[in-house]
């Protein structure tokens, strides 16, 4: 099945506001959202919230930017992107930007983790929290990830106890000194992490008063819809931008009109992507790049990184004859073939890729878990004209993508679904919008665990009111917390009083619970340390899922020796390793052809548990694992994991863990494994924040998870 979507214009803006005027480079034309978004961040009753919802490809960044390119060191700003790589290719552009409008570009400082240790390194830092007040005193932009921004306002970064740290030594310097904080691609962020996003936001505006206003910009094609229902509950003025838009064969005024996307031919097949390339390889794949060549250059997106790993090794050997060069880009690559995989003729990826970075490509072949994720990776299909390689640029000339997905999406878009009409038909010319509606209605839609703030983002509530409530500032905040804690309450619908006291009991009695519910993404239970002996040098040095390696990795053993010795030898700083605490260290030789089995075995008996005790998010001690192929080095790994407390929640069941992601609606990669206990029970199990996610749905359903009656 096939169709076409036509081109997209974006409408120019006809009026630039006249500070825009006096610096902007000769030759730009902005769109008209851009400029609203400008002027929304900029005028004096502007909103406190702004959410720009422009077309992937429109420019939303540069309309974040704006403020700041136009003022200069007049207005810092503070700006968080959801990956690493995104981060590296905002500096990127953000650098040639800032030097086009004759900005300061050294005033652009780039912030995540692994740069905070180097800068701790290089300075006479005693703390984190000194050298990131170091860093935002010294730099009008900051381009970061929203879990550093998390961490200092979860009030992490900072000394403890009576000789301690007041609590807003980070938090002061950070929101009087910017004046914009903005959160970039925010859509591809779960409900944990929007209600993390709020405690921070509702702090922020409660601090700064109404004499000293911060602002914030959310940019996102598709905004969460749960983000904007705690905005309203919390009293926040909100304004939504969107951008305008023709989608037409004709070629609209470009004085009025800049196109952002190409005509594209989309094919859309059910199945696999390794399935796809069986069959299609000789007769698509290859004739594409042939027919194009040299004006060719693709993408491979696919969910997973060992699909992505055998996808390469499959392709490179494939591709090779034709002179087509393959790169790698994943989350288990390493930094020198991730650059280079730019510049390769076909680019292998995952998520690492189709989040925001912008690369130039004609061809993309890709698979998605959902509507979201598919409208992300098409978006980074048709947005250029051409690319230059060695000197030379080379324009495109057609746009091809295949979409793989479920058999029952495509028997949706294709044939409906429950009597309605399909929303496609074969060989039909539409657009980009008509397209995004109907994938929005084939993808069947998972729950948004909108309780979970009542029972665990909340935690993070009472910790902010409990540090602001310390008695080393407590008569300065204390008429600011009170307010705080009545608009937590209203946002998220809890009782901070409730709240605080569960605060106290996990702190107790289940550390390793509270200590996922006021994390950022959740914490990382089960990675290794790992030399990827596929690669050289630094980049042989990473850390990965236990799990993901057990299923498909060809590994071998290694000691913890080795790993410190080689990371000490390349140069490398420990801390970030140690970070991790990783469970166990393997060396990999490659990846499998075929996935590998395995299952959770619970090292204790749970026949005495009751019913108290399943269904809900608890510390379990006593997990290994086992794998239907001989895993080297696992019986080591599993002496240390059996001793480690996890956050977990089991639910006894006959039932595949796939049967109660349908039944619950839950995302398709949500990680959730079979068990069977030392006694003999079976069910499922999920660890981490999945645990308690899981809590929250088995709640919502009320589903009875064993101890008593069973119902499943």
């Amino acid at each position: 099945m096939q169709i076409r979507t036509v081109p997209v214009y974006s409408r120019l803006a006809q009026r630039i506001p006249s500070a825009v005027k006096k610096v902007i480079p000769t030759g730009w034309h902005l769109s008209q959202h851009q400029v609203h978004t400008y002027e929304a961040l900029t005028r004096s009753n502007g909103p406190d919230v702004v959410v720009n919802t422009a077309m992937t490809g429109d420019g939303k960044s540069l309309a974040g930017q704006l403020p700041s390119l136009v003022e200069g060191w007049n207005r810092p700003l503070f700006a968080m992107y959801p990956t690493n790589e995104l981060i590296r290719d905002q500096r990127r552009q953000a650098a040639k930007t800032w030097q086009l409008w004759n900005q300061y570009t050294e005033a652009i400082a780039e912030l995540n983790s692994g740069e905070l240790d180097t800068l701790m390194e290089a300075g006479d830092y005693t703390t984190r929290g000194d050298a990131l007040i170091n860093l935002t005193r010294n730099h009008d932009v900051v381009l970061t990830n929203p879990d550093i921004f998390h961490y200092i306002m979860q009030l992490f970064y900072r000394r403890q106890g009576k000789t301690g740290d007041t609590p807003d030594k980070l938090i002061g310097p950070l929101t009087t000194r910017y004046q914009q904080f903005t959160f970039d691609e925010f859509h591809v962020f779960e409900t944990p992490q929007v209600v993390s996003v709020m405690n921070a936001l509702l702090l922020i505006h409660q601090l700064a008063g109404p004499g000293r206003r911060r602002q914030f910009l959310f940019q996102s094609a598709t905004p969460n819809s749960l983000l904007q229902e705690y905005l309203t509950r919390a009293g926040l003025s909100v304004e939504v931008i969107p951008g305008e838009y023709i989608h037409t064969t004709d070629r609209p005024d470009p004085q009025q009109w800049r196109r952002i996307l190409h005509a594209s031919e989309i094919t859309f097949c059910p199945g696999k992507v390794d399935d796809w390339l069986d069959a299609h390889l000789e007769d698509t794949l290859i004739p594409f790049f042939q027919r194009n060549r040299p004006a060719a250059k693709g993408a491979v997106i696919v969910n997973s990184v060992a699909q992505a790993k055998r996808i390469v090794e499959r392709l490179r050997e494939a591709l090779q004859p034709y002179g087509l060069v393959v790169g790698e880009n994943t989350g288990f690559t390493g930094r020198t073939q991730r650059d280079e995989s730019y510049a390769a003729d076909l680019l292998v990826g995952t998520s690492t890729v189709d989040v925001g970075v912008d690369f130039q490509i004609n061809f993309l072949l890709f698979e998605s878990r959902d509507a979201g994720t598919f409208l992300q990776r098409l978006g980074r299909l048709g947005r250029h004209n051409s690319f230059t390689k060695d000197g030379v640029e080379h324009h495109f000339q057609e746009f091809q993508a295949y979409a793989v997905l479920p058999p029952w999406t495509c028997e949706a878009l294709f044939q409906g679904r429950d009597k309605e009409p399909a929303p496609l038909s074969d060989g039909m010319e539409t657009d980009r919008t008509v397209l995004a509606e109907a994938i929005q209605s084939a993808f069947p839609s998972t729950t948004e665990f909108a309780a979970y703030a009542q029972y665990w983002g909340a935690l993070q509530s009472a910790r902010v009111v409990k540090g602001f409530g310390a008695y080393i500032v407590r008569g300065q905040y204390q008429d600011s917390v009170q307010e705080l804690a009545q608009r937590y309450q209203q946002t998220f619908r809890t009782s901070i009083n409730n709240q605080l006291r569960r605060l106290g009991g996990l702190a107790e009695n289940q550390i390793e619970l509270l200590d996922e519910a006021v994390s950022f993404r959740g914490g990382s239970y089960f990675t290794c340390g790992v030399l990827d002996e596929t690669e050289e040098g630094v980049d042989r040095i990473k850390t990965y899922d236990l799990f993901a390696l057990v299923a498909n990795g060809r590994l071998e053993e290694m000691t913890e020796d080795t790993f410190w010795q080689a990371v000490d030898q390349s140069g490398l700083q420990r801390r970030p390793f140690e970070r991790t605490n990783p469970i166990g260290f393997l060396r990999v030789r490659g990846f499998r052809a075929e996935r590998t089995n395995y299952r959770i075995q619970i090292e204790r008996d749970l026949m005495g548990w009751g019913s108290d005790r399943f269904g809900v998010a608890t510390v379990l001690k006593g997990v290994t694992i086992e794998s239907d192929e001989f895993v080297p080095g696992l019986n080591a790994i599993n002496r240390k994991l059996e001793s480690r407390t996890l956050p977990a929640l089991l639910c006894l069941s006959e039932k595949h863990p796939l049967d109660w992601k349908r039944r619950l609606q839950l995302p398709m990669l949500f990680p959730i494994f079979s068990f069977t206990s030392r006694d003999g029970l079976s069910g499922i199990v999920a660890f981490g924040r999945e645990a308690l996610l899981l809590d929250v749905a088995l709640r919502h359903r009320k589903i009875d998870c064993g101890g008593g009656a069973i119902f499943a």
